[in-house]
């Protein structure tokens, strides 16, 4: 094997090695990005609410109900353009107990915070990954599990790590009932607009993925105008196409190239031969 060959394989191995920027993905437990401040629904009937904004995506799932991962672990991950996994990469990491008590992450530690504010160190929430998920351990087998996740472009595959009903609640100013300009995908039990945003609902979700595409509302008018130039361009052109037939028509006439012959005539022998 020449020197440039074994160069090229030791560069692949680095980068695959290397951290958050690899080719195997991001670094899912960087205490750095766990401990991000975010705002999560936990008061919410749903086993799994998802807000989708411009840059990523927050989740709020009901851990009671998880399909994945072993006991005291729930794993997250996501599907790439080869239908490999991935592990999601994780913020703002945040367990709830039905009491309310929250356990984050807080300057790279993990910390359990009460109801009345006191706080105290823990171990309970920690993250490891593979190369294909993350796993969560989970402080509790009842409760619930919020992360952010980042995002890009106006669709998103969603595996759907727990059973039961789903709620999400796409960007602001943005909808998705257009079929040519969006996708939801299985279809949603019911649509309903809260604020500025469009929430879909389903009661009890039987799908392993939950595909969504979606338009700007702006959109919507630039696709209207397109479609008017495009039937306008179409009229004319097909007025254009009819009166040049017409000319033509018109033109055999006038050279005597379009003559007309009874039908009985037309079983006779060709003019000439009569």
């Amino acid at each position: 094997m020449n020197r440039r060959l074994l160069a090229a394989v030791a560069l692949v191995a680095m980068l695959a090695l290397a951290g958050c920027s690899t080719i195997l993905g991001p670094d899912v437990e960087d205490p750095e990005a766990l401990s991000e401040e975010a705002d999560y629904t936990f008061d919410t009937d749903r086993d799994a609410y998802i807000e989708i904004n411009r840059n990523n995506y927050t989740a709020v799932y009901n851990v009671s109900a998880k399909t994945t991962g072993d006991n005291g672990t729930i794993e997250l991950y996501r599907t790439d353009a080869f239908a490999i996994e991935r592990p999601l990469e994780l913020h703002a990491l945040q367990f709830r107990y039905p009491n309310g008590t929250v356990v984050k992450y807080v300057d790279g530690n993990q910390t359990r915070v009460y109801p009345n504010g006191t706080t105290e160190q823990t171990d309970e929430l920690a993250v490891d990954s593979t190369r294909q998920r993350a796993i969560v351990h989970l402080p509790h087998d009842e409760g619930k599990l919020a992360f952010t996740t980042p995002k890009n472009g106006k669709q998103v595959a969603l595996e759907t790590p727990v059973e039961g009903s789903y709620e999400v609640a796409l960007p602001p100013n943005t909808d998705a009932s257009i079929p040519l300009l969006s996708q939801v995908r299985p279809g949603s039990d019911d649509r309903q607009e809260i604020g500025d945003r469009v929430h879909f609902v389903w009661e009890d979700l039987d799908s392993s993925v939950l595909i969504l595409r979606w338009y700007l509302d702006r959109d919507i008018w630039l696709f209207g105008g397109l479609t008017a130039i495009a039937t306008a361009v179409g009229i004319v052109g097909a007025v254009y196409y009819y009166l040049q037939i017409q000319r033509a028509k018109d033109r055999r006439e006038e050279e005597g190239i379009g003559i007309d012959y009874d039908d009985d005539d037309r079983d006779g022998p060709p003019p000439g031969m009569r």
